[in-house]
């Protein structure tokens, strides 16, 4: 079928707009990751040229170190001032010791040398040789009459030659450290595994050291700049070449480390393959997509020819803008169907406005354009309340149900509150329903007059729907974009009623004093510790009791809502705690979130009582209570066992209780619901019997008998002795042993 004019008109410019998007967004990816190879390629060379230049630099400092540690010795003066021949060997051996661990120290492979200028004499590759005249002069004029430093590096045909001029604290220089680094060892700390062409050059531009061996000088000009700029790490031009360089705060060596831009090429080469071949592929889709958008556009044209019966030979320009005209006039109509709908679905836009109001999602132009549009416009004295509605007796109502209830109590709000008075009251979420409501500045009586609009919706709640409901009113706000701030302290206040009572209208203003003062969280940690104890004996009753009494205080100390949330989500969690410290299975706490949402919502401590007790307590406490059972057990025997060895010491339940980490009070409870009686009862039943034995089998006096069963007064125990026998220690001993 032939194409239309408009076909190719749109198909071309579509596929060149595409190529040109395609090669531009595939020379963008190229430089980008180019540079960031060449990047990241740099910074390994500038990496890998200061490691060489910390590496050797290190060694040298060693090798510096040695001279300068040896000529400060206190009889270097005398050594190197005075003559030395063979017959002075143990001189010799020092001089050789410290030359060795200076190799020691220093560079591997490295020789090191030292000369007498004084007395003309030098130990050179471990042999002593005497210095003719000359040869020490010329020493002298080279690195002491004309020089003014202390070390000197010069580059030699085995490698670098260090000289320095010792002692390096004196003026007076009368001797030289000569040390020998041989390339093999600078290649060693070179280690250059990637052939990389490595040059080091001295304070005076001489090629100490090349990888290579070659013999060049770098340009007066980069040897200037490097000098200029330090230790910075650059690339720079030298003889056409790019090198990595580091000049040393040490000895101003400077090293170099060619660049070889076929690296980076190499590197960068399977990403310009697969640049190439995605950016062919990418032009053939472009070619489709032209293809099929032009296709696309042109074909409904096509088929409006046909249904008007025009033929192609006179599909000329003239009839594609008549129906461009067409197609304008189909799109009048659309748009008029489309504002008659939107005219319909102008309360669903509204509540979608005012939700996004309370959820802070819309900013101050959008609202006043929104607000014009649903025909609402606001002086600068109008202000705002936000009301919330909560049903009262939430749990008793199932979800479904309870999203009735909440729809008819949005009707009834907009049935009792004027238009006029407020926006379109809305359903906030699956608790609550909310409404803004629009007062004057001026008009003092808006609180009384919203206060009377509820007592009216909560008598039409009663009647209509038999539930009874509590709200809670903001403070007032001065624009619409304030509404989530509203919303929260809306919240707050209808928190309050946990003190109120159901059935309340309460203000957030009337209740922010009485916030503020109980912002405070008061938690009753000694009703919590005494719940914990008893949840580790195991009894449901006691437990219940003090869970009643726990509540009751909690409620009654923390009137502000956020305090009250804090306090009840910390007792559960130290419930929880326990649970797990007493082996309680996992799958107990999988199942409590809905006792967290009734300790953040908590308006009912009746309800808190029943879902802690039937959440959390009860199934801890029958899940551990045969581990609990064998925990009272054990800790009993260790009572009884301390009680019985050492019955004869001072003991009390505060000292068994330190010993075994345990509260005394816990510990007293496990012993007499195990033993039937409590531990000192027991404790003095078992000395009296060893009273008992001790008067029958020794000849102990009954002071004795007293003072190790730790009585104070012997008066004391003949009282409590008396009192249980019915007879004095000296009575029953005669009855006895008679």
């Amino acid at each position: 079928m032939r194409k239309l004019r408009l076909f190719y008109k749109l198909f071309f410019p579509f596929f060149l707009l595409g190529i040109g998007i395609v090669v531009g967004f595939s020379v963008f990816i190229y430089n980008s990751t180019y540079h960031s190879v060449e990047e990241e390629f740099l910074k390994d060379k500038q990496n890998y040229t200061k490691q060489i230049l910390n590496n050797l630099e290190q060694k040298v400092r060693t090798i510096e170190y040695g001279y300068t540690a040896y000529s400060s010795t206190s009889n270097f003066e005398t050594i190197f001032k005075k003559p030395l021949s063979g017959k002075d060997f143990d001189t010799y051996r020092d001089i050789k010791k410290e030359l060795s661990y200076i190799e020691m120290m220093g560079i591997e492979g490295s020789k090191h040398n030292i000369i007498s200028l004084a007395q003309n004499w030098a130990i050179i590759d471990g042999s002593l040789k005497g210095l003719k005249e000359l040869e020490v002069e010329r020493y002298r004029e080279e690195y002491i009459n004309e020089a003014n430093q202390s070390l000197f590096w010069r580059p030699v045909d085995t490698g670098i030659e260090m000289i320095m001029t010792l002692p390096i604290y004196q003026r007076d220089k009368f001797a030289l450290g000569i040390s020998s680094i041989p390339r093999s060892s600078i290649d060693e700390i070179v280690d250059n595994e990637k052939d990389n062409l490595v040059e080091i050059y001295n304070s005076k531009n001489e090629l100490l050291y090349s990888s290579r061996k070659e013999e060049r000088r770098l340009s007066s000009e980069n040897y200037k700049k490097i000098a200029k700029e330090g230790k910075a790490v650059e690339i720079v031009e030298a003889d056409g070449k790019k090198y990595v360089y580091a000049q040393s705060d040490y000895n101003r060596w400077i090293y170099l480390v060619q660049i070889e831009p076929k690296e980076i090429s190499s590197m960068i080469n399977n990403t310009r393959i697969g640049l190439l071949i995605v950016s062919t592929l990418l032009i053939l889709l472009v070619g489709i997509i032209s293809y099929m958008l032009a296709n696309s556009f042109s074909r409904p044209i096509r088929k409006l020819q046909e249904k008007l019966a025009i033929h192609h030979e006179m599909s000329g320009k003239e009839n594609e803008l008549s129906l461009v005209v067409d197609s304008v006039d189909r799109m009048i109509g659309q748009n008029e169907t489309l504002m008659a709908s939107l005219t319909m679905q102008k309360p669903q836009l509204e509540t979608l406005f005012v939700l996004s109001l309370f959820r802070n999602r819309i900013t101050a132009n959008e609202a006043k354009h929104r607000l014009k549009q649903f025909g609402y416009y606001f002086q600068e004295n109008n202000h705002f309340y936000t009301g919330l509605i909560q049903m009262d007796n939430l749990d008793n109502v199932k979800i479904v149900e309870k999203d009735l209830y909440l729809l008819a109590l949005n009707n009834i709000v907009e049935e009792i509150v004027p238009n006029k008075e407020r926006l379109i009251p809305i359903v906030l979420n699956d608790e609550m329903q909310a409404t803004i409501f629009i007062t004057d500045e001026n008009d003092h009586d808006s609180g009384r007059r919203i206060m009377k609009y509820y007592e009216e919706i909560q008598l039409a709640a009663k009647e209509y729907l038999n539930i009874t409901i509590s709200i809670g009113i903001s403070p007032v706000y001065k624009t619409l974009i304030y509404s989530k701030k509203a919303v929260d302290l809306a919240k707050e206040a209808l928190h309050y009623r946990v003190n109120v009572g159901p059935e309340s209208i309460i203000f957030y203003d009337d209740i922010a004093p009485m916030l503020n003062d109980a912002s405070i969280p008061k938690y009753p940690v000694e009703l919590q510790n005494e719940l914990l104890n008893k949840i580790r004996s195991g009894s449901e009753e006691e437990v219940k009791v003090t869970v009643n009494t726990l509540i009751d205080e909690i409620f009654g100390l923390n009137k502000n809502p956020v305090s009250l949330e804090v306090t009840l989500i910390r007792l559960i969690n130290e419930i929880i705690q326990l649970g797990q410290l007493l082996g309680a299975e996992a799958k107990i706490f999988d199942s409590i979130k809905p006792l967290y949402y009734e300790a953040i919502n908590a308006y009912n401590p009746h309800r808190m009582k029943e879902m802690l007790i039937e959440h959390l307590i009860s199934p801890i406490i029958i899940s551990t209570q045969d581990k609990t059972d064998k925990e009272f057990r054990s800790l009993s025997d260790k009572i009884v066992q301390i009680i019985q060895t050492e019955y004869d010491k001072e003991i009390s339940l505060d000292i068994i209780a330190d010993r075994l980490h345990y509260n005394p009070n816990y510990l007293s409870s496990v012993f007499k619901k195990e033993y039937g009686e409590n531990f000192v009862d027991y404790l003095m039943g078992f000395r009296l019997q060893k009273a008992k034995t001790w008067l029958q089998e020794t000849n102990m006096t009954i002071k004795e008998i007293a003072e190790k069963l730790q009585y104070r007064n012997s008066q004391n125990f003949i009282r409590f002795f008396k009192k249980k026998v019915g007879m004095t220690p000296g009575d029953y001993r005669k009855r006895y042993v008679n």
